[in-house]
């Protein structure tokens, strides 16, 4: 079976999920587990390490295919589940041996949970994308690796952000895409719900960088 004809069989036509809605899908399923887990709402540090989980499949694929030209697809290495599964569990064999346990469930929440949002069709008409995620085995190329390896992965990606759901622009909004903006506005709200985890510990993340800089600013000019 060739490239184009599994792309076509594991619904590579369809459209992708966007950054934003593969935190939310992310955070969703982190929240239940830390209710099921612990009883209480997830901890700040753990829904920011699987809110940057989530997008860590795209973080290393994407540059690979479109920008450096190592892979023919956005989706491959970090896609694979020859290669996620073990990774997820390797964090959290480490995670647990350091004490921070939760952190490495939040690794794998998070980068499995991408893997499972990118196989589930985005429309009605669609079909699981299996061969997304069964790198080297299965090959896997998409209309979008065509595109994106011609302009490079940070046009490609600016681009496809900019002009994200078309159809809301247009004032007629399809079923499909309703269904995805209500799933990132669930997320939001069960977020507040749960005390906003992780907004104080970024901004003192982004506190402690401001202040590097600025120190290291005054060293230069003495």
């Amino acid at each position: 079976m060739s490239t184009v004809a599994i792309s076509k069989w594991a619904g590579g036509n369809c459209h992708s999920m966007y950054p934003w809605e593969h935190a939310a899908v992310a955070y969703l399923c982190y929240t239940v587990y830390a209710r099921w887990r612990t009883g209480t709402a997830p901890a700040g540090w753990a829904v920011l390490v699987v809110l940057t989980a989530s997008q860590f499949p795209d973080l290393i694929d994407k540059p690979l295919a479109w920008q450096v030209g190592l892979v023919a697809s956005g989706r491959a290495v970090a896609h694979s589940l020859f290669v996620a599964v073990p990774l997820a569990l390797v964090a959290r064999v480490l995670a647990r041996r350091h004490g921070r346990g939760p952190l490495g469930t939040a690794f794998a929440v998070g980068t499995l949970s991408h893997l499972v949002a990118d196989v589930i069709p985005l429309s009605a008409d669609g079909s699981l994308q299996l061969a997304s995620v069964g790198w080297p085995v299965v090959p896997y190329e998409s209309a979008a690796d065509t595109t994106a390896s011609a302009t490079g992965a940070v046009a490609h990606t600016s681009t496809t952000v900019v002009g994200a759901y078309p159809s809301v622009a247009a004032g007629d909004p399809t079923l499909a895409v309703l269904g995805r903006l209500g799933l990132v506005g669930l997320a939001g709200v069960v977020w507040l719900s749960d005390g906003r985890p992780g907004g104080q510990e970024l901004r003192w993340g982004v506190r402690m960088v401001l202040t590097a800089i600025r120190a290291r600013g005054r060293r230069g000019r003495s």
